[in-house]
């Protein structure tokens, strides 16, 4: 086969990384070594497997596509919807969901954005929103902010208000989070953590959400492997959206996704009419074209080989 162009351009086309770039290569070695022969127990590290490498690495990740399965901006991208469709199929059926009750977007990039873009979705700029405290095994997604400073972008634009465990239990303080609950009134109450070693009671959560009007929002994102494979209880009875990254405990790339209610919120007291959940397409408008631009294809096609 006759090659167009010099064998330069052909060599760094197709030339391995170390053939065409041994510095780097080097460094990758230097770090599959310290991977190979340390025990890691930092809690939001996994390993993946060969099948998830051998799809990030592949011509996916050339191809722009924005917009969703269907409804894209550019031509060519009817591979790209079916990976993303069974990617979407993956996610539901690794947590025991119906595409009836529930919906999820796969696009979003990581886990601090995805819990913006879900904030940004159903809040206004300066609405209110409860999360566990960063010092007692929150998320500096969930809006800490401390004394004197705006920590998280989310306390700038948001009010955020801490809840906290209780220093003898150190378990969280459900009373007093109802207490807090009813004066301030949040539109959005985040369960969530990432140094908080019990199980949360989503139930409770539940009832307080409900109790003063709020969206129950459950970030997973630690647990949502153990959650998959039924070893804790799931969350997805109680919340009206579920976020989670996809490379901690599921073993995936680094990723997330939304996971967002369908069908039917609540039903009205006196006129018995049926409420409807309104998620869905705030929450992939508040993706894209909200904060992003063309997803990261690779990354949602090596994500449906890990689910």
């Amino acid at each position: 086969m006759t090659y167009a162009l010099s064998a330069t351009h052909r060599q760094l086309t197709e030339g391995s990384l170390k053939e065409t770039d041994p510095e780097v290569a080097s460094i990758i070695k230097d770090e599959i070594d310290r991977q190979q022969h340390s025990i890691v127990l930092i809690a939001s590290e996994n390993f993946t497997t060969r099948a998830v490498f051998d799809a990030l690495g592949t011509p996916m990740c050339n191809k722009y596509s924005e917009g969703y399965p269907g409804a894209r901006y550019y031509g060519g991208n009817e591979h790209i919807d079916r990976i993303e469709t069974l990617c979407q199929e993956r996610a539901l059926k690794a947590f025991g969901l119906t595409a009836d009750k529930w919906g999820v977007n796969v696009q979003t990039l990581s886990g601090s954005p995805a819990n913006l873009q879900v904030y940004q979705a159903i809040m206004k700029p300066h609405e209110r929103l409860m999360g566990l405290d960063l010092p007692h095994g929150g998320h500096l997604s969930h809006g800490y902010q401390t004394d004197s400073r705006k920590i998280s972008a989310v306390s700038t634009y948001f009010e955020t208000m801490p809840y906290r465990v209780d220093l003898e239990t150190g378990l969280i303080d459900y009373d007093m989070l109802e207490k807090t609950a009813v004066l301030f009134r949040p539109k959005v109450l985040v369960a969530g953590t990432s140094a908080y070693c019990r199980l949360i009671d989503y139930k409770r959560m539940r009832e307080i959400a409900d109790k003063v009007g709020a969206y129950l929002v459950v970030d997973m994102a630690h647990i949502s492997g153990l959650i998959a494979a039924g070893v804790i209880p799931s969350p997805f009875e109680y919340a009206d959206i579920v976020t989670t990254t996809t490379h901690k405990s599921l073993r995936g790339p680094r990723g997330a996704m939304i996971f967002f209610r369908r069908g039917v919120r609540s039903v009205n007291p006196k006129t018995g009419q049926e409420i409807l959940y309104d998620l869905e397409n705030p929450i992939n408008f508040s993706v894209f074209p909200g904060h992003q631009g063309g997803p990261h294809n690779h990354t949602i096609t090596a994500l449906a080989t890990a689910l």
